[in-house]
């Protein structure tokens, strides 16, 4: 993977309204990029363990 662009969306989290920053690298959000690298790796936790960073 290579990234050329990193980016930070930031939105509220539904359950409570929390701010939630979301990176990104290119157009994967980081915690896609976790969830498949710890899954393929037969980590645990895997897959939607993460939701972003609260600012």
């Amino acid at each position: 993977m290579t990234g050329d662009e990193i980016r930070f969306d930031c939105r509220q989290r539904g359950d409570d309204g929390v701010l939630v920053i979301l990176p990104r690298i290119d157009v994967a959000p980081l915690t896609e990029l976790i969830d498949g690298f710890q899954s393929a790796a037969g980590m645990q936790p895997a897959g939607n363990a993460y939701g972003g960073l609260i600012a």
